[in-house]
């Protein structure tokens, strides 16, 4: 249906307020949840995602649209403690009838087995976040084992390369995957995709290791009683960040995550910012493009005179998206002759070379997008929100050393972009010096993350096997 979300919606609005079979019902909304998603309607989204989880005659697809419901949930605002209670409602849901796996006592003994479960070992930009977990652990400590739940591509196979133990869990239900998990004996199990696609807490929900955890690929509690853990650092974790998560946050002393470009970026190069005109802009997927953002964008444009905006993603590929997103943007007081649009190419990071200033979206930040805008050079002045998730930007900038982009207002979101727009003394170091302030930086340092993650695990299993054995008494032939 992809170039064609306004036409699917006006066919399906007549019907939305019918009397339907519940299998039809689910299906229609489904659908309208996906267009209204894709348009950055995420309000909408969410509304018509709950309508198809509470009509769906089957348990797998109220899950899926429950998992919608809360993924979309974070393109609004919303507090840790609503976050929170939403993500228990699937949690309840989920676990419904599900018998989990029991575990013996832990016990101290010689490697540990660290699984990690994922739809995302490929060519995605998880991996470019995960793969310093897969390969920078301390062999002599722990055996990595990576279960991946994904067509493969060459990416899979470097990873296959590197781990002590892959298996491809593609095609399996979620009860057979856990049982090839639990028959591996693993001891931490990750989950690096949460909320998003792929399936991997249904897996959770039978507990086929007797510590879990979540992190990396989504960043909101699972909602699950079967996982113990959710990777944080202490930007992420500050202020009221527990109150949303079920699971306990697990603060690394820096970084949470550490990335790796996953090809080679092109060169970082800028022309001299004195004398021309500022551009500002942003590669994020439109939904998190939300009517605030852009009011926001309109205020620092009217404070800068001369700026331009380039907006560089996938709605504007399809005519009738990049039409309702261009009407959204003028709705926002955005002159339309100031804004550049572009839909999806291959040449996406050498568009960051016209860029001078990222602006990341508010409440849900850039991820990707913000890691290369810093490698090829490129300021991204973001908005630190209550929640975890909104705090991925901030996170980023303050390990490189960059927390004057870091606003914790809008009003100071704005500030801080004009005045960067302004001093182009300062811009031009940064264009300058980006690229190696990320690469010397804790969120690009494998070996150094892969000590501390290694030293988180070690901590939590000591705290399981304490907890179950008294003071880690037992043995490995008795665990299972």
């Amino acid at each position: 249906m992809q170039g064609e979300q306004c036409a699917a919606l006006s066919l399906l609005s007549p019907l939305m307020g019918r009397a339907m079979p519940g299998a039809i019902a689910e299906k229609v909304f489904n659908l309208a949840g996906g267009c209204t998603r894709f348009l950055g309607r995420a309000e909408d989204a969410v509304t018509f995602y709950a309508h198809a989880r509470d009509a769906a005659q089957e348990r797998e697809l109220r899950l899926l649209n429950a998992s919608n419901v809360l993924f979309n949930r974070h393109y609004l605002p919303q507090t840790p403690l609503e976050e929170r209670a939403a993500s228990e409602e699937y949690g309840t849901l989920l676990l419904e009838g599900v018998v989990p796996f029991i575990h013996a006592p832990g016990a101290k003994r010689g490697r540990l087995r660290i699984g990690y479960l994922s739809p995302d070992v490929r060519e995605h930009v998880v991996l470019s976040f995960s793969y310093a977990l897969f390969t920078a652990l301390d062999t002599a400590r722990f055996e990595v084992y990576v279960y991946a739940m994904n067509r493969e591509d060459a990416f899979t196979a470097g990873v296959r390369r590197r781990a002590a133990c892959f298996r491809n869990l593609l095609g399996c239900t979620a009860q057979e995957a856990a049982r090839r998990i639990h028959e591996d004996r693993i001891d931490i199990l990750f989950d690096l995709a949460g909320h998003t696609a792929g399936g991997t807490l249904p897996v959770l929900a039978y507990r086929p290791a007797p510590v879990q955890m979540s992190g990396i690929g989504y960043f909101a509690s699972t909602g699950l009683k079967t996982v113990d853990y959710f990777l944080a650092d202490p930007v992420l974790a500050a202020g009221h960040a527990q109150e949303g998560f079920i699971e306990r946050l697990l603060v690394l002393p820096q970084t949470h995550f550490c990335w790796q470009p996953l090809r080679p970026a092109p060169p970082a190069a800028h022309l001299p910012a004195a004398g021309r005109p500022i551009v500002f802009g942003s590669l994020n997927n439109f939904t998190k493009i939300n009517d605030q953002v852009l009011k926001a964008w309109a205020e620092i444009l009217r404070r800068v005179p001369t700026a331009r905006l380039l907006l560089k993603t996938e709605i504007f590929s399809v005519s009738d998206g990049a039409a309702e997103a261009r009407r959204r943007i003028a709705a926002a007081g955005i002159p339309p002759e100031r804004v550049e649009t572009e839909g999806v190419s291959p040449d996406y990071l050498a568009a960051y070379r016209r860029i001078d200033i990222a602006l990341d979206t508010f409440p849900y930040p850039g991820g990707g997008t913000t890691c290369d805008a810093l490698y090829m050079g490129v300021p991204v002045v973001t908005l630190a929100g209550e929640t975890l998730g909104s705090r991925f930007g901030a996170s980023l900038l303050q390990n490189i050393g960059a927390e004057v982009l870091i606003a914790h207002t809008e009003e100071e979101y704005i500030e801080r972009a004009v005045f960067l727009a302004q001093d182009t003394q300062t811009l031009d170091a940064l264009h300058a010096g980006l690229r190696r302030m990320t690469a010397a930086s804790p969120v690009m340092d494998a070996a150094t993350y892969g000590a501390a993650i290694g030293a988180a695990y070690e901590a939590v299993w000591a705290e399981y096997t304490a907890r179950t054995c008294g003071h880690g008494k037992g043995s490995r032939g008795g665990r299972r």
